[in-house]
């Protein structure tokens, strides 16, 4: 791939990000700040950053509890900082969610209360002290995946398995909540952000324990949880949207024509499987007509179907798929991968690939489809030198892809 076009499809990947930093976007999205103490409280991904900007946009006197993967960066001066596992809930994450319940609950009655929400707070809120335990919450999760569950039946069953899920946050705090959310979900529906800590829950336990039963196996005590757990009652508060995919592929839209490309927003909420999404984009690279150069920008949030033991997600499976597909075709690049910057279980946010992926890959005495079997594409890529490695971006607002036309 040409290092002009790999930095300007890198390029348009930052604009996206930048669009969606809190940095960026918390100044002209906060609430009049009520007088006094104010309480405060972040969780998700991108919660340090928007903790910090909280920090500097209301000084002290602030009151209230961050949650942030293991290996967050930054330091607050007035809140206090907590993490937890992700993907997957561990103790630790059992005693921050737990802490959190606590401080929620002792917010005095009727106070205003500001909640910053992030992509990534369903699995940091899952596991709490008195529920399940975190390795047995694990290993229901791997099997819903591995089963084919998607991401709304995976938080239909998360919903009710943590008391801070589903409405619970809002249920738990005496307070006035206000949301502020960053969106990492196709459609920005509330319930989905985050597995909805501040918002209704439009399903309960009967429909957990149905779609466990379909996708998730036999998990007695999860079963024994769910049926004992009262569905969450209806909550107050407002919530609001302040970032999401569409509005940052828009920010790469723009970024791409400033640098003279012919760059159009093709998909913005794609869904489904990683290989039949890549394998209908291949489809449509093949049929375009010729002679025309282009950049088509698209987002959503793709599955996989893990049957391998690798390194991968969604986004490095995508890219794969597409190398495989349209391997030896000339005039493409692609760049793949997750605004947080970190797709699946490899400490990468995505991969470039092209025409010359797969023969590259057999050059160095690769099988590059056994790669693609093994879910293993984060290796191949990194045997390529196309891992894409950003390290943690301070928001999410899902996936970023990029196929440069020429």
């Amino acid at each position: 791939m040409p290092p002009a076009m790999k930095s300007d499809l890198e390029s348009a990947f930052w604009a996206a990000v930048d669009a969606a930093h809190p940095e960026k976007i918390m100044a002209t999205n906060l609430p009049p700040r009520p007088d006094g103490l104010a309480y405060v409280f972040a969780v998700g991904k991108a919660a340090v950053p928007m903790a910090q900007q909280m920090e500097k946009l209301w000084g002290g006197d602030l009151s209230g509890m961050v949650i942030a993967p293991h290996g967050a960066e930054g330091s607050l001066a007035s809140l206090e900082l907590r993490t937890a596992a992700h993907p997957f809930p561990d103790a630790a994450g059992a005693e921050s969610a737990s802490a959190l319940l606590a401080a929620l609950q002792a917010v005095p009655a009727g106070r205003d209360v500001l909640f910053l929400l992030s992509g990534g707070a369903s699995s940091l809120l899952l596991a709490t002290k008195d529920g399940p335990a975190p390795v047995l919450l694990k290993q229901a999760t791997k099997a819903l995946l591995n089963g084919g569950a998607d991401i709304h039946a995976l938080n239909t069953v998360r919903r009710v398995l943590s008391p801070l899920l589903g409405g619970g946050a809002a249920q738990a705090c005496p307070g006035r909540i206000q949301t502020l959310a960053i969106s990492d979900v196709v459609g920005d529906d509330p319930i989905a952000i985050g597995s909805g800590p501040t918002v209704d829950n439009p399903t309960g336990g009967a429909e957990a324990l149905g779609l466990l039963d379909q996708f998730g196996g036999d998990f007695p005590e999860i079963t024994r949880w769910i049926k004992q757990r009262p569905d969450v009652s209806p909550v107050s508060g407002t919530f609001r949207i302040i970032a999401s995919g569409p509005q940052s592929l828009q920010a790469a839209e723009v970024a791409l024509r400033e640098r003279g490309y012919d760059a159009t927003i093709t998909a913005d909420s794609q869904i489904g499987l990683a290989d039949d999404n890549a394998l209908m984009l291949a489809d449509r690279v093949r049929r375009r007509p010729a002679g025309r150069a282009q950049v088509w920008l698209m987002g959503g949030e793709v599955d996989v179907r893990v049957i391998g033991q690798g390194r991968g997600g969604r986004n490095v499976q995508f890219a794969a798929r597409l190398a495989q597909a349209l391997d030896g075709v000339p005039e493409w690049r692609f760049l793949a991968a997750d605004t947080d910057g970190q797709d699946g279980n490899a400490p990468n946010a995505g991969a470039f690939c092209d025409g010359t992926s797969w023969s590259r890959a057999r050059a160095l005495g690769l099988d590059p489809d056994a790669f693609l079997s093994n879910n293993d594409a984060h290796s191949l890529f990194e045997a390529l030198g196309d891992a894409f490695i950003t390290g943690p971006t301070g928001t999410n607002v899902n996936d970023f892809r990029a196929l440069a036309l020429t």
